[in-house]
This record gives structure tokens, sequence and C-alpha cells, in this order.
């Protein structure tokens, strides 16, 4: 027996191996536990169970679990890509909100990296502002880790593969005082080789990495009413730099050309070191009143990452590089909730949400005499601090109209106030240094720049009001459909690279999600089928880009408006004993509607009717997991996964392309008592493929290849 406890509730269920019925699976999306077929959202979740057979370790593998829903790897560990229905970003704040125990992640760079003691993962698709906010403009994912238990258990893993990958984790949950006061520890060491060949400096170990990661949690129930729920957790990473091919004036069928005639080879004259280490503590208090939960969850977030000698021409001449970027990030938040009881015809939420963000870096930018420039090599520095602080107010109602049919209405309103403080410094030799007018050259040659000392600060508001309305209805034979608009947002902002308050502001960005879904069980639940269809308009779009021709920098800007619409087919079948199928597939119609840049050389580039970036046409997942008892203590175990995706571009230019491909994963083995060993491999077939992209206003375009053929060997003990 498992017992999930949420505040004071207690749903006491069985799990039976090998069952011919699909389980229920209780998920909080709506911050209130529910049934997920009587869920009013088009989402998906995987409990522990799952995210085993799917080999699912780390963030940037949850591509592998629903349709219309696709993850990304750039590769270094810092910028985790997610698409949903034809929005994406890849800059360092999400587009897709991030939760760990409630806890929001507001930079990728904190994102948790590794997964090894994971209950469930529950993926929200369109817009979920109205609960969660900024950053959830294309959905939310909710990560739920393990709680201790009144009982001593856990687990011990270590693996094995090639590229030299190491990976060991363990997971230990036992009470302090029975019945009041519980403890879980986990903690995961990974470790691999690169991949990528620099000719350049003919050494072959780019992208190798090594990450630690370790948590802890306290539960503690003083009273019936009251929990207390203590989490901690420290991640250490390291990564051997970026690995991109391309470059400025680099086309699309040159990246083509360079994945088929010259694989997983890049030509960089040096190359740079990541190293990363984030930190988080969060506190949850819940209390049961008559009628009413309260819960407060407050958290404490820190990272610091280090950039050393990463090449910033990605060519193998040595034109601009990074000597030694350091950056750091702290965040708190509090959000004060309060939930219904469920009992009566009325069921609602609300709630109020803080939050406080201070970052700052420092970026040492090298710049040779290849530059272009005449007075030799120097530095310029550029340093930023930026503050953000915002509140909301936010809640949700759902009213039951009739035995069948409900009504459900929400709102938000949010407001953030941020500022920036920069300054931009040359040094020569190590001395401060300025030179006259007129003497760099811009990286498209013609119009040489001055080398001047500059500092500015900016500030700026922005609020936004996020509504959500719609209608469920419940009819006989495990039939539930529901229908509903809601709004999503993500803040505007202000670039750190940038010298002025017109070039540094950029305004929020806003999408409108329309939405019908149908969620069925059949054959005596033992098939699910849920299918759901959407529009989405996307407006104010930000883009990285360049905000300013004149010094050619680089930034975030408002640039385009954009619609998609599609359907997406989920389905879980047990069709015999111990064999379950889960077959998704999503079709996605994207289509920029408004949307001009002006490139390095003054052309105006009109990309209206081009397809939005991280988006394929056709896209989903098959997996196949069979366990054949052999006896009371001895199962065989088989599992077989496939996710594909058509065409796509990597960016709203259409200038980086990524071809249709698919990748073949799967794991074998067998379990004997608490003991279980297993054979796994992933990108079976060993596709060679772009796992990451962009392009730079009709400029140039990049790309980062994918992980080839990784396979293994797994032993694990569980207690």
């Amino acid at each position: 027996k498992d017992i999930l406890i949420e505040g004071n509730l207690e749903i006491d269920f069985q799990l039976n191996l090998a069952s011919t019925e699909l389980g229920q699976v209780i998920v909080s999306a709506n911050k209130q536990l529910q049934d997920i077929q009587e869920t009013p959202i088009s989402m998906t979740a995987i409990q522990s169970k799952q995210v085993e057979e799917l080999q699912i370790k780390e963030l940037n593998e949850l591509n592998r679990v629903a349709a219309n829903f696709n993850s990304y790897d750039d590769g270094g560990a810092s910028f985790q890509i997610f698409a949903s229905r034809g929005i994406y970003t890849i800059d360092m704040v999400p587009a897709v909100g991030i939760y760990v125990d409630d806890v929001p992640f507001f930079n990728s760079i904190g994102f948790p990296t590794l997964f090894s003691d994971i209950d469930r993962i529950e993926i929200l698709k369109g817009p979920q502002g109205t609960l969660y906010g900024r950053n959830a403009l294309a959905g939310a994912i909710n990560i739920i880790t393990k709680r201790p238990t009144n009982n001593l258990d856990g687990f011990v893993r270590f693996g094995y593969g090639n590229l030299n990958q190491w990976d060991r984790s363990f997971g230990v949950s036992l009470p302090i005082i029975k019945e009041k006061l519980y403890v879980r520890a986990h903690g995961s060491y990974t470790q691999r080789d690169g991949y990528i060949n620099n000719t350049t400096l003919n050494s072959n170990d780019l992208l190798g990495r090594e990450i630690i990661t370790s948590g802890l949690r306290l539960n503690y129930y003083p009273t019936d009413k009251l929990s207390i729920t203590l989490n901690a957790h420290i991640e250490d990473r390291e990564v051997n730099a970026y690995a991109l091919v391309g470059g400025f004036g680099v086309s699309e069928s040159a990246l083509d050309s360079l994945k088929d005639n010259h694989p997983y080879e890049i030509l960089n004259n040096r190359e740079g070191l990541y190293e990363t280490i984030t930190t988080g503590n969060a506190l949850k208090v819940t209390y049961d009143l008559p009628g009413i939960t309260i819960s407060s969850i407050s958290s404490l977030q820190y990272y610091e990452r280090e950039r050393m000698n990463e090449d910033f021409d990605f060519t193998e001449f040595d034109i601009q590089y990074v000597d030694r970027t350091v950056g750091s990030q702290t965040t708190f938040s509090e959000e004060l909730r309060f939930n219904s009881s469920r009992e009566s015809k009325l069921d609602w939420t609300a709630g109020i949400f803080f939050y406080d963000v201070s970052q700052d870096e420092k970026n040492p930018f090298v710049n040779t005499a290849l530059a272009g420039n005449s007075v030799g090599e120097y530095t310029q520095t550029i340093t930023s601090q930026k503050d953000q602080t915002g509140v909301a107010l936010f809640g949700q109602a759902e009213y039951q109209l009739t035995e069948q049919i409900s009504a459900l209405a929400g709102l938000r309103y949010e407001i953030e106030s941020s500022r920036i403080d920069v300054s931009s410094n040359n040094f020569q030799n190590g001395e401060p240094f300025e030179a006259p007018d007129n003497t760099v050259a811009t990286p498209s040659g013609p119009m040489p720049a001055p080398i001047l000392d500059d500092q500015f600060d900016a500030n700026a508001t922005f609020d936004a009001l996020s509504p959500k309305i719609g209608l469920t209805y419940t009819a006989k034979n495990d039939l539930f459909f529901f229908a509903h608009a809601t709004r999503g947002y993500r803040p505007g902002g202000l670039n750190e690279f940038a010298d002025s308050q017109e070039t540094a502001e950029f305004q929020p960005e806003f999408s409108w999600n329309y939405e019908m879904g149908l969620k069925s069980s059949w054959m005596n639940n033992r098939l699910q089928a849920n299918l759901t269809a959407f529009y989405i308009t996307w407006r104010d779009q930000q883009l990285f880009t360049v905000i300013d021709l004149n010094s050619f920098q680089f930034g975030t800007d408002n640039l385009g408006k954009s619609t998609s619409r599609g359907l997406e087919l989920e389905t879980n079948f047990v069709p015999a004993k111990g064999l379950n199928i889960v077959a998704n597939i999503g079709y996605l119609d994207t289509e920029i509607t408004d949307f001009e840049v002006v490139t390095s050389t003054g052309e105006t580039l009109n990309n209206d009717g081009n397809q939005q970036g991280y988006s394929p046409e056709w896209n989903g997942n098959l997996g196949i997991n069979y366990d054949w008892v052999l006896g009371p203590k001895t199962t065989l175990f088989f599992g077989v996964d496939y996710i594909f995706q058509s065409e796509m571009f990597f960016d709203p230019e259409n200038m980086a392309r990524q071809e249709a491909y698919g990748l073949l994963n799967g794991r074998a083995g067998i379990s004997y008592n608490q003991l279980e060993l297993s054979a796994w491999g992933k990108n079976i077939t060993d596709e060679v493929y772009f796992s990451y992209g962009y392009g730079l206003s009709g400029s140039g375009a990049f790309a980062s290849y994918g992980l080839p053929q990784t396979y293994g060997v797994t032993t694990a003990f569980k207690f």
C-alpha cells in the first residue's frame, strides 16, 4: 500500500503487479488533488514506474511523455528548451513553468538537471496563467518528489555505459518519530565523456560532463490538522563548453552539409568550461480548518555559474572569446494559498504570490586584433545588476450547475517591477582603456564603431490579467468533456547587453488558448483515450535578435505574432496481463502572421507565412512495456519506446532546419526479490540530428548535435 498525503487528506490505494486494469492517477494540476481523467486540462502524468520504464533521468528527456510537448537539449545543461503547441523560447526565462514540489523556478540555469527520486511528473499543455502565473505562457511541468513514509524503504542504483558513463544514485526514507516525523534523503552522481570532436585543437571531449545532486526532505505532522514539510537540495554540474556548428553567414544548406558529411565535428580555437552550482530550500506549512485548507509555501533559491575560456566567434580563428564570466541569482518566493474542502457544489482555490529576484552578471569579452580593430587586443567587460519584484492575486472556482455540468472561471492579476544597472568598461593590458571613435568593426565589417566606456540604468513596470473560463460535462460510460479559454503571460524585462532605456526594455508577451477535449475510459478501464483540439494566438513574441544595428548588440525584443492550431490523441492500453501500450500523436499547424526583422546588412526580412520555431507538424511517441511474472519473487521485464517528429525549423526566420527523425530507446532485465539487473540503450539506431539551434535575424544559423547512440547496464537494490 502507498499513502499519498496532502495536508490532512489521505488516499489509500493498492498497487497490483501486472494488473489488467489501468490504475487511478491522482494529480495536483489545479492545486488540489484530482483524478487525471476528471481534470479539465489537457495534461499527461507519469508515475515513478513509468519514469523508470521510459529511462527519464534528466529534465530534457521529457519529450518521451506527451504529444505536442517537446524538450530539446542545448548540450550545456544551461538552456533547457521546452516547446508546447508552437510556443517556445531559447532564453533563460522559461515559457513553460517549472515547479518542483510547488516551488517555481524562474531561470533555466537553476532548473534541476537530474531525476533520481521522483514520485510523478505532470505535464500541463497550453497557457496556465490563472493558477501558475508568469512563465506559464505555453504550459507547466509539475515535478513531485517521493515523500518519506512511516517505514524504512529506499534504493541504491549503479550503472555504466559507453562514453565512459557512470551513474550512481540512492534514496532512503525512514521515520524519526513514528506517526509524526519522517525523513527522506536522496542523491545522484553522473559523469560522461564528450562526443564532439574539435578538429582545430585535435580534441574529442566537448560536452563531457559531471553532475552531482542531493536532497533532503522532512515531513512533520504535529497534529491531525497541521503538516510541515522542509525541502533542501543542491546540484553541482561541470560541462566542457558548448559545441555549436554554424555561425554568422551560415545557411540552412551549410548546416545540413556539416551534419551529413562531418557529424560531431566543430572548428573552434578554444574550448571552454561551464561550472554551475544551484541550491534551493523550501518550507511548506498546511493547516486544515473547517471547510478550508491554508497552505504557505516559502522558498529561497540560489545559483552561481562560471563560463571560462569560451570561443565566441565559433571559428578556428581567435577573434573573440569569453575570458571568465561570473553570474549569480537569488530568488525568494512566497505563496499563501486557500483551498475549499470540496464538500459542496462550489470548489475554489485562491491565494497571493510574491517574489523577489536579484541577478548579477560580469561578462568580459576579449576582442583580438582579428576582430577588425586598429588598436590591438582589448577586453570589454559588461557588468549588470538586475532586480525584479512582483506580486500576484489569483483565484479559480468550479461550480456544479447540474449533476453532470460544471462551470469554471478564474482570474489572476500580476504586477512586476524591474530595474537594471549596466556598465561597460574597456581594458588593455590590464589597464582602463578608451580608444578614439570609429576604431572597431562590427561582424558585418563595413561600419567601425567606437570603443567607449558606458553606463546606464533602466527601470520598468509590467502588469497583466490572466483570465480563464470553461465548462465541463460528465457523461455516462466514463466520458468527460471539457472546453475552456485561457490567457498566458510572460512578463517583459530589461536587456543587460544594452546601452539605453530604449534598447533595454521589452514588453510582455501574451497567448490565448481555446481548447476542447474528451477524456474517456473503455473496456472496463483497460483503455484510456484522450482527444484534444486547440487554437492559440500569440502576440508580442519575445525573440533574441539584434536590438541595435549601430553597435551590433543582441538582446530580447518584441517582434512577432503567430497562430497555432492542432490535435492531440493520447492513449494508454492494457491488452493483456503485464502488457502496457502507450501511443500518443500530435498534429500542429503554426503560422507567423506578423514578423519583420532588420538584418546586419540593413535589409528588412519579412517572415510572414513562416512556420514557428520548434514546431514540427507531426510528433508523438509509442511505448510498449511487458512484465512477465515467473514466480512470487521473479519478474522479467522488457520495454521499448520510440519518439518521432517531422521536419521543423529552429527559428522563425526558417533559416536553421532539422529534418524529420525518430529516436528508438529500449530496456530489458530481470528482478529477483529486491535485486534488479537491466541492460538499456538510447538512440539505438544512432540517429545523427540537431537537438538545438537558433537563427539570428537572418544573419546566421547555429546548431548543436543531439546525443549519439548510448548503451549500458544498471543494477539496483530496492528495500
